[in-house]
Parts: structure tokens; C-alpha cells; sequence
């Protein structure tokens, strides 16, 4: 890259004097760096005479594609420091399947208003096709319901709780109670999410109730789930969500599988680019709490 710099500088000047206090080196370094190239390319580059210096037929063929190399060069130099400074970077984001925002909504917001130009783009998925994702390179951060048993290759960080909650028209007997019990749902016809890890939760504490329980209707997307609760196909079982559509309630559901922790997953050891990095960061960081007032004496 500097040999390509040398070569358009002395296009310029028409002077190695000149040519090398512009890139601010030795005389005889250009003079190497711009040999080198010929020795590269296979020809003199200049035609160097006593009171001038010109291009060579090669040097003219040259100059147009050395100069696009060099703006390309500062083309990429610039996109390298807009990334570093998070001016023009994305955050890919991938979040497991029947999991909601509720968690991260704070970090979201903060992230947005602290690297507004930053683009956020997620991507759902079953929790163990993301957990693989992330092994293999494709995320550098997912957010998944639950970890492993034992001690794996992932770094978890816990960023808050999700709760399993029954979802159902105003009208519903079960509207009237405060929670949902597993066994009174398990009456129901249930429209549940694809891959859905609450379901899977709920259904391994149906088995050892020795509750048989089939669902009505597998859905891949929550509004698909709500559209289907609306019409009297079934109860919803999925996380909590705050804007239900009209005439939806939700209840909280009894047992064990009612509340999973939600964690914000990376590969140990792999560096974070920055996006990921200032997203962690916030994740992570205390939230600040208000201080008392102290009260007059």
C-alpha cells in the first residue's frame, strides 16, 4: 500500500524530492518502494532523466487503477474507523425463539440512544440451532432462556427473568383466576410456539404431573398465536407479553416451569467486535439507583 501511495504522490510531483517530503519519507525509500513495484508490475513505472522524471507508457497504463486502489484504500480506512466508532456498524442479534425483549427492553433502549447510527438486526431460531450458531461464528451474542448443565465453551449472563403465561379472550373461565394451575391448563386445548423453550419447559412439568397434554396448534410466530387465541382454537402458553391485542389476557402459570432465566450467551475467549462489546457492556452495567433524599434534621 505505501508502494501504491509513493506511486501516486510522484505521479503528482514528477519529483522523488517532492514526491517523498508529501509522504513524509527518505528519498531513497520512495525511490525503493517505487522499484519494488516496477519489479512487481515488470516494467519501469517512470522514465527518469537528468531534469525530469515522466510516466512511462506502463506508468499512464498504471495510474488509473494504482489511484482507485489507493481510494479504495481510504475508502476502507474510513469504514474501518465509522465501525470502530460504532458511526456505521451492526449489532446481529440472535434471540431464541418464544423469548421476549421484556429483559433487554432498558439495554435496547439505552444502546439506541447512545450509537443511534448503529443498525440492530436480529434473527430468531430454535435455542439449540442458536447455541450451535454461536459456536460455529455466525453470532457473536444470542439470548437464550436457559444454560447448559454442565461447564461448556459459553460465557452466561443472566439479564433478567421470563415468565410462562397462559394467554386467553377476556371471556375465558380461566381469566377470572389470578394463575393458571398446570393442571387446569392441561384441560385446555393449547396453541403453543415452535420450539418454543417455555413450552418445552411447561410440557416436561405436564409429564411429571403424568399429565397427558397435546397441543392444538404449533405456531412459529406470536402473532400467528394471538390471531389463533382470538379465534377459539385454544389457550396460548408463551412468555409474558405486554401488548396483548384486544380482547387477550394473560395469566401467570403455576409450577416449576412458570419462570426461566433469560441470559445473554458469547463464546469464551472470542474477542467482541464493538458492537457486541458496547451491548454487553450495557447489559451488564448496574442500573443506577435513585438515591433517598436525606431528610431535614
Amino acid at each position: 500500500m505505501h508502494q501504491v501511495r509513493y506511486f501516486v504522490a510522484l505521479c503528482e510531483t514528477l519529483n522523488f524530492t517532492r514526491a517523498a517530503e508529501r509522504c513524509n519519507v527518505t528519498q531513497p525509500s520512495l525511490t525503493r518502494a517505487i522499484q519494488l513495484l516496477e519489479h512487481e508490475l515488470g516494467g519501469p513505472l517512470f522514465n527518469r532523466e537528468r531534469n525530469q522524471t515522466h510516466l512511462s507508457e506502463l506508468g499512464r497504463l498504471m495510474e488509473p487503477h494504482l489511484r482507485e486502489v489507493l481510494d479504495q484504500t481510504r475508502s476502507a480506512r474510513a469504514r474501518a474507523s465509522s465501525f470502530f466508532s460504532l458511526r456505521s456498524a451492526r449489532l446481529k442479534l440472535g434471540v431464541a425463539r418464544g423469548v421476549t425483549m421484556g429483559p433487554l427492553d432498558d439495554t435496547l433502549r439505552r444502546f439506541v440512544a447512545a450509537y443511534p447510527d448503529t443498525e440492530i438486526a436480529m434473527h430468531d431460531d430454535r435455542p439449540a440451532a442458536l447455541r450451535e450458531a454461536l459456536i460455529r461464528g455466525d453470532f457473536e451474542v444470542v439470548v437464550l432462556p436457559q444454560r447448559a448443565q454442565e461447564l461448556d465453551e459459553l460465557h452466561y449472563f443472566p439479564v433478567g427473568e421470563d415468565r410462562l403465561f397462559a394467554i386467553m379472550p377476556e371471556t375465558h373461565a380461566l381469566a377470572a383466576l389470578p394463575t393458571v394451575p398446570l393442571a387446569a391448563l392441561a384441560e385446555e386445548a393449547l396453541v403453543c410456539g415452535d420450539g418454543c423453550p417455555f413450552w418445552e419447559a411447561a410440557d416436561r412439568s405436564f409429564r411429571e404431573l403424568d399429565l397427558r397434554v397435546a397441543p392444538k396448534a404449533i405456531v412459529t410466530r406470536a402473532d400467528w398465536l394471538f390471531e389463533l387465541v382470538s379465534a377459539g382454537v385454544g389457550v396460548g402458553v408463551t412468555a409474558h407479553h405486554v401488548d396483548l391485542p384486544h380482547g387477550l389476557v394473560g395469566r401467570p402459570v403455576e409450577g416449576a416451569a412458570a419462570a426461566q432465566e433469560v441470559n445473554l450467551i458469547t463464546k469464551r475467549g472470542r474477542l467482541y467486535s464493538p458492537p457486541v462489546k458496547a451491548f454487553v457492556d450495557l447489559a451488564l452495567k448496574p442500573r443506577r439507583q435513585p438515591q433517598p433524599v436525606a431528610s431535614a434534621a
